[in-house]
């Protein structure tokens, strides 16, 4: 299974908002993601303090939501 990081955040523009997606989550041993909460916050707060990221609507001025979001797949023999 592959899991990704989906960042938020609002900017300048009244009900504009930049996403941002971590591919690659950091796993524990059984391949189960081990990003946690604080984790999650702590860089949405760096983003936001640094200014690392310029957009089409302004600076980045908060943070909106941030969801981890896990895919599997499965391959089809073809004949």
């Amino acid at each position: 299974m592959a899991h990704k990081l989906t960042l938020k955040f609002t900017t300048e523009e009244d009900g504009k908002y930049f996403s941002l997606s971590v591919d690659n989550v950091k796993q524990d041993a059984n391949g189960q993601p081990s990003v946690t909460e604080a984790e999650v916050n702590s860089l949405m707060d760096l983003i936001i303090q640094k200014k690392i990221f310029s957009t089409k609507t302004g600076d980045i001025t908060g943070k909106k939501d941030a969801k981890l979001v896990t895919t599997s797949s499965a391959s089809f023999g073809l004949n």
